[in-house]
C-alpha cells in the first residue's frame, strides 16, 4: 500500500501534499457548494423551528411521524433500520435530531458520546437544490416589489422570527416588521405571534 502512486507525493512532502489537497478542497467547495450554500443553510436551518414547533404543539408522535423513511415510531419505542446494532432504553440517552440536506437513503448516527444519540434525517425542500442558483444580476422580484420585501420573502423557505429575519439580512427588526406587514397584508404571508 505505500507503494501506492497516489501515496508517493505525500511521504515525499507531506506539507506540499496537504497544500495541494487543501486546494482542492477549496475549488471544489468554489464549484460545486458554494453557489448553493444559502439554500443548503437555510434548508437545514428551517428544520430547526419546524420541528420545535411540531413537538411543542403536537407532541412527540407528530416530531417522528414521516421524519425517516426507514423509521417507526411505536411508543415509546423508535425503531430504526441501521447496520450497528444497538438498543437504549428510554431516558438512557438524549436524542439530538441533525437535519442534513444530503441524507435521504442514508442514515448517519453518534455514539461517541455515552449520554447522546444523534439521528440525522433527510432535511426538507432539497429538490430546491436541483435548480441551478438564481443569477444575482437580474432581480424581477426585487424590480416588482422592492429590493427589501424581495429579500424579506426570499428568506422566508419555513417559519422564522423577525428578530431571525433581521440577522440574516443585516436590516433592523421594524424595517423587517414592516415589509412583513405589507406582504401578509397583501397575502403572500401569514404571520403567528408565539408567546413565552
Amino acid at each position: 500500500m505505500a507503494d501506492a502512486p497516489f501515496l508517493r507525493p505525500c511521504l515525499k512532502d507531506p506539507e506540499a501534499a496537504c497544500a495541494a489537497l487543501a486546494d482542492a478542497y477549496a475549488a471544489y467547495w468554489e464549484g460545486a457548494v458554494e453557489p448553493y450554500w444559502p439554500t443548503m443553510r437555510r434548508l437545514v436551518e428551517d428544520e430547526v423551528p419546524v420541528r420545535a414547533r411540531t413537538f411543542a404543539t403536537e407532541g412527540v408522535d407528530a416530531l417522528f411521524t414521516g421524519l425517516e423513511a426507514r423509521g417507526r415510531w411505536q411508543p415509546p419505542v423508535l425503531e430504526l433500520t441501521k447496520y450497528v446494532d444497538a438498543e437504549y432504553a428510554p431516558g438512557e440517552r438524549r436524542l439530538v435530531l441533525v437535519p442534513l440536506v444530503f441524507a435521504e437513503g442514508c442514515r448517519l448516527h453518534s455514539t461517541d458520546d455515552p449520554e447522546v444519540f444523534a439521528l440525522s434525517f433527510q432535511a426538507r425542500g432539497a429538490g430546491a437544490l436541483r435548480e441551478p442558483p438564481e443569477p444575482v444580476a437580474e432581480d424581477r422580484l426585487g424590480l416588482m416589489l422592492g429590493r427589501g420585501r424581495a429579500a424579506v420573502l426570499r428568506e422566508l423557505g419555513g417559519p422564522l422570527t423577525t428578530a431571525g429575519l433581521a440577522d440574516r439580512l443585516g436590516l433592523a427588526p421594524s424595517t423587517v416588521s414592516e415589509h412583513l406587514s405589507v406582504l401578509a397584508e397583501a397575502g403572500v404571508v401569514t404571520r403567528h405571534r408565539d408567546r413565552d
